[in-house]
């Protein structure tokens, strides 16, 4: 047995849960399911009545539950309201201890607290540990509530594994963190943010311009849309205030936080603007005629266009260069084409 923690020790069974709880929290299976099978281990340790985690909305700053198990619909909304809050989160600092606290280790008697008298006595819910999930960088991002009904448990043992863990499954419900990894592996002239669909927008990356930040733009609109069926990831064109473009890449992250990755460019590929519209239209496999249509110009200038974009491009036939286009992202999507004649 080793020490970790405030005095506790770790035996062989507690180390094996550890190891494979450590696994689970890099698995491809979504959040929620991740938090479930962690439970489920923390179950060799601790006879488990009931248990739930909670994450901070980056936007509210209000609790939001990952998993539930056990706990009533009512107690499930008492333990993520303002008023659990104040009667057991800010008194003891969890958020800054990070470390796991039972009732029999509070300073003050268990029976002072509603939370006991009132919910779990009820319930036969005797004993269990609460503890704030700090990240390394000791940012709160949420916290886990255990509940047991044996007064013997949880353990020292079982204290000290999840105050070890502490760091790794606040990595696992940070709704950040797969979008922040994501974004330290842009270039180094990339800027990008993280938004949700409830509004919340989230700086990850280089100083955006402000029309990168407005929720309510339609750049933003434009990349939900996007990725709004299956797609997890789309590159395109859109254009700047001031005449240039956005090379636009956005990609859904697991835990459903979308980032926009912007790199300003003024002429991608050297393509003109009149140049990008044609290019977009040949996805449609109009005609030259056609396209000239909805331009408003003739089809020998269309042609022309399209002979300087095969040239610059360096594709032989229109569908080459309709196919480059895709995987470059040198299309406007129709939010960007009305931009653009708006202006």
């Amino acid at each position: 047995m080793r020490e970790v923690g405030p005095g506790s020790l770790i035996g062989h069974r507690a180390m094996t849960v550890i190891s494979r709880i450590s696994a689970m929290a890099s698995s491809a299976a979504s959040t929620s399911e991740r938090i479930q099978e962690i439970l489920e281990q923390l179950r060799r340790l601790i006879p488990i009545e009931a248990a739930m985690v909670s994450f901070v909305d980056p936007t509210s700053g209000g609790p939001r539950v990952v998993t539930s198990q056990g706990y009533s619909t009512s107690l499930v909304s008492y333990l993520n309201g303002r008023e659990f809050h104040t009667e057991m989160i800010a008194p003891f600092c969890l958020p800054q201890r990070g470390w796991p606290v039972r009732e029999r280790d509070l300073p003050v008697d268990p029976l002072s607290l509603r939370c006991v008298t009132d919910y779990f006595l009820p319930a036969g819910l005797v004993e269990g540990l609460l503890s704030a999930l700090v990240t390394a960088g000791g940012r709160y991002v949420g916290f886990i509530d255990i509940s047991a009904g044996d007064y013997q448990h949880p353990s020292d043992e079982a204290c000290a594994v999840v105050g070890y863990l502490a760091p790794t499954l606040a990595n696992v419900i940070d709704p950040r963190q797969s979008a922040r990894w994501l974004a330290s592996t842009l270039a180094d002239d990339c800027v990008a943010i993280g938004f949700s669909g409830d509004g919340g927008v989230a700086l990850l990356r280089g100083e955006p311009d402000p029309e990168l930040l407005d929720p309510r733009s339609v750049l933003q609109q434009t990349a939900t849309r996007l990725l709004s069926g299956t797609p997890t990831t789309a590159a395109f064109l859109w254009p700047t205030s001031d005449g240039g473009w956005y090379a636009c890449r956005v990609l859904r992250c697991r835990d459903g936080v979308i980032v926009l990755a912007a790199t300003r460019v003024q002429q991608p590929n050297g393509l003109t603007r009149r140049e990008l519209e044609v290019l977009t239209f040949l996805v449609d496999g109009g005609s030259n005629a056609e396209i000239g249509g909805r331009l408003k110009v003739t089809a020998r200038t269309v042609k022309a266009h399209v002979e300087h974009i095969l040239q610059k491009l360096d594709t032989p036939t229109r569908a080459a260069a309709v196919g480059r286009s895709i995987m470059e992202g040198l299309l406007l999507p129709p939010e960007a084409l009305a931009e653009l004649r708006s202006r």
